[in-house]
């Protein structure tokens, strides 16, 4: 047969790019590729004298044991893909693209029966205006294993926030792509290594900047991954800025070709894919986010329904690993606003998959343009931000950024505020384990890559019991310290504590656990000291920096910070914002109702243990019980109809405007936290006095028979109320006065208004310490100010007052 001078060299080229096939594919023959054995015919691959006109040069979707999907954009016309295992001279499989958009330029060619976990070498042909033959450099893909395919590892790479928001920005992902995957993850000088090398791509979200923009898709996100696209498949979820522009997502359906094995009617919005024991599900978090989107209840319940079931089949197929992801935030140390209570609700259904089973579960998210790390308290299972590798750094260095949307969460051990990637190794077999590596980088003059970051989840035991060495007896208030001791402390990552009033450790608890019992919690310092800049990345610091873990202050560390019932678990079904308020979740426990806080009070024993966390994320078993007491006695509640049953203000004066006792039918049906009727302030059916706009009311409790000890200064006051609003509009007070004999008001700090911005959730607010010497009575207001509107949604119930002495 005569080969004419273009197929020669096209076969050079093909040949060229063989070379240093390190042999990974089943399929390919020992010999060297391109070299004709005995008794075989190789076959030429297709030639041209040009390229295809591409707009979108191809890239890949919905990877599987025996598929893939080759997507790509073009104006010319009859496109073909043709593709065989990877050197082998074989036949090609040769498929026709069939258009997905409605101009016919974006095409989709799925290849189907392929063998597993085998490197394919792949051309894209189409024809000109002239009829023309055009044929593309070769590439490459390798198809998912099937189980027995011997194949014991994979590797992914999890981004978030491809979108490009500042223009000073568009270099980043770029440079992620060629110093980060091409250089670091695989050779650049041989690109089949990086579909050797990584099995997906997944982005959280926001993968362009305005869904509805078609250039931001070919020139944002493909055209800045136009070097990795053909070799690895990108496997991504909608974000909300894939929705501006496109509220039916008909540019992100045109472009995204995930499996179709979602919910009917929510095509490519939710789906999963398998990689033997790991199962990878993709969720839809923009309709269900409430402060970033209109919440959707109905989308919720389908799409949690579904996860349910998708979830079910994966314990059925005993799976090691099932990882989400989704968009919108969970918990968000650098972006509260970001968060979304719907969101939680599918952490929640991942994290009862791990402790059914024992398995890794986790969950990439983004929105916040930062990387975050953090692990579940009573579940093997990773929280991932996995952004950005191009939307904007937080501003960590802004005060007002600082003051209204950061929160150091115990959930996290890291946050980083700064451009990156994250590679997740599964290992699978007898030792399932899960690696996360953070690599740090993206902005010019920041591409060495860095590994900023390195945990490994892997179940086991972990027998390294501690031993109490410190906490119990009679203490002091202030003074109470507990101690632990292990027998290899190198060995352990973190402990948690856990404390309660009865040695069952049933009914209200408290767990003490993240910052500040764990080897390291890397946070922000005030803005004004932060170090580093928008482009390098700001600079956290490490605020467990030579802190001993075995030892717990814990009467500092319930002066400094709110100790609640279930820690992070408030913040999940609580959020900042009223917009982000969207329901009340059926997975919290408290239905909306703030949980208890801990307050080491005068004439209480309080039960404690802890147990310790290793490197692999095990917790050991609890050490034994140990008990403390603080001294004194503790009275009953002293206020006259603290809880409103009496159904009027008996044992109250009003001071300004007008307070009334009313029940859930005087207020659209929202009840009272406890009994049946609860303080508010004017309107309501109950009369509206002329004047604007205090509402108030007041009790005095009479303490002369505990002056010797107020005298002492032992003698320790805690009032609690449950309060909430309407809206957040109208703001409630709660204050009390430490009086002298003569009735004057005597310095302490509970004369400073607390008030609550909870809308139409009961909140537990709290004033309590000592008392200042000379008290001789307390003057306890509830109240609040109308900023709008006719009533005054300022709302109080179960306001209790007790003495610790």
């Amino acid at each position: 047969m005569v080969r004419s001078r273009a197929f020669c060299l096209a076969l050079g080229a093909t040949s060229l790019l063989l070379a240093g096939c390190n042999g990974s594919s089943d399929s390919a023959p020992p010999d060297e590729p391109g070299i004709e054995q005995p008794g075989t015919e190789l076959i030429p691959p297709p030639v041209a004298e040009s390229q295809p006109g591409f707009i979108v040069h191809p890239y890949l979707q919905s990877p599987g044991h025996d598929t893939m999907t080759v997507m790509f954009e073009t104006a010319q016309s009859l496109p073909e893909v043709w593709a065989r295992p990877f050197g082998s001279g074989e036949s090609f499989v040769k498929v026709s693209a069939e258009t997905t958009s409605t101009d016919g330029l974006v095409y989709r060619a799925p290849l189907r029966g392929l063998e597993s976990n085998t490197l394919y070498e792949y051309f894209v042909l189409t024809q000109d205006a002239e009829q023309a033959l055009r044929v593309s450099q070769p590439y490459a893909f390798k198809t998912w294993p099937r189980p027995g395919d011997g194949v014991e590892q994979v590797r992914i790479i999890a981004l978030s926030d491809t979108q490009l928001d500042r223009n000073y920005y568009e270099v980043v992902l770029s440079n992620v792509v060629a110093e980060g995957f091409l250089r670091e993850e695989c050779d650049g000088e041989q690109p089949h290594t990086c579909a050797e090398n990584i099995a997906a791509i997944t982005i959280s979200g926001d993968v362009v900047q305005v869904g509805g923009n078609r250039s931001h898709w070919r020139e944002q996100l493909f055209g800045r991954m136009a070097a990795i696209t053909p070799y690895v498949p990108l496997v991504t979820v909608p974000g909300n800025h894939d929705y501006y522009s496109n509220a039916e997502l008909e540019l992100y359906k045109t472009y995204m070709s995930p499996p179709d094995n979602g919910s009917v009617g929510f095509e490519k919005h939710w789906y999963y894919l398998d990689y033997l024991d790991l199962r990878l599900v993709g969720l839809d978090s923009y309709p269900i986010s409430g402060a970033h989107g209109l919440f959707n209840r109905e989308t919720l319940a389908v799409q949690r329904q579904w996860l349910r079931e998708v979830l079910r089949d994966a314990e059925q197929a005993d799976k090691p690993f099932v990882m989400g992801m989704f968009h919108h935030g969970c918990l968000s140390e650098l972006w509260n606003v970001g968060e979304s209570i719907g969101s939680c609700e599918l952490v929640a259904e991942l994290e009862q998959y791990s402790q059914r089973t024992g398995h890794i579960t986790g969950h990439f998210f983004g929105h916040t343009h930062a990387y975050s790390r953090g692990q579940s308290m009573d579940a093997l299972h990773l929280w991932l931000n996995a952004a950005s590798v191009s939307g904007y750094i937080e501003p960590l260095d802004d005060a007002g950024h600082q003051n209204g949307q950061i929160r150091d969460y115990d959930t996290f051990e890291i946050s980083r505020s700064e451009f990156g990637y994250n590679v997740l190794t599964y290992t699978f077999g007898s030792e399932p384990s899960m690696t996360l590596v953070r690599k740090k980088g993206g902005y010019d003059g920041d591409t060495d890559f860095a590994v900023v970051d390195e945990v490994t989840f892997r179940p086991g035991q972990h027998n390294n019991l501690p031993l109490v060495t410190a906490g119990t007896g009679e203490m002091l208030p202030g003074e109470v310290v507990l101690g632990i001791d292990v027998g290899a402390p190198e060995q352990v990552r973190e402990v948690q504590w856990q404390l309660a009033e009865n040695p069952a450790f049933d009914g209200v608890v408290f767990d003490i656990w993240g910052n500040d019992t764990r080897r390291q919690n890397l946070f922000y310092d005030a803005p004004d000291q932060v170090g580093g800049d928008k482009w390098m990345g700001f600079e956290a610091i490490d605020t467990q920096q030579f802190v001993d873990i075995f030892q717990l202050d814990l009467s500092t560390l319930a002066a400094q910070k709110t100790i609640r019932v279930g820690g992070d678990d408030y913040f999940r079904w609580t959020k900042r914002f009223a917009s982000q308020n969207t329901h009340v979740s059926a997975y919290d426990s408290y239905s909306g109702q703030q949980r208890p806080t801990l307050i080491l009070k005068p004439g209480t024993t309080y039960y404690w243990r802890a147990r310790v966390r290793d490197q692999a994320m095990n917790w050991s078993a609890w050490s034994s019980v140990a008990n403390f007491e603080i001294g004194g006695n503790r009275t009953e509640n002293l206020l006259v109809n603290g809880d409103a049953e009496a159904g009027n203000l008996t044992g109250w004066t009003i001071e300004a405007g007008r307070m009334s006792a009313i029940t859930a039918s005087n207020n659209g049906g929202f009840g009272a936290a406890e009994g049946s009727y609860y303080f508010t302030g004017r309107g309501f059916g109950q009369g509206q006095p002329g004047d604007c706009c205090l509402d108030l009311m007041s009790q005095v409790v009479d303490l002369g028979a505990y002056s010797a000890d107020i005298d002492a200064g032992t003698a320790f006051l805690e009032l609690t109320a449950m309060m909430t609003t309407w809206e957040n509009r109208d703001q409630p007070q709660l204050r009390v006065e430490a009086l002298a004999a003569d009735g004057s008001s005597l310095p302490w700090s509970g004369a400073q208004n607390r008030t609550s911005n909870t809308v139409k959730s009961w909140e537990l607010r709290q004033i309590a310490d000592f008392l200042p010497a000379g008290t001789r009575a307390v003057k306890v207001f509830a109240g609040g100010e109308r900023k709008q509107g006719n009533d005054n949604d300022v709302y109080f119930d179960d306001i209790n007052l007790r003495l610790f002495y």
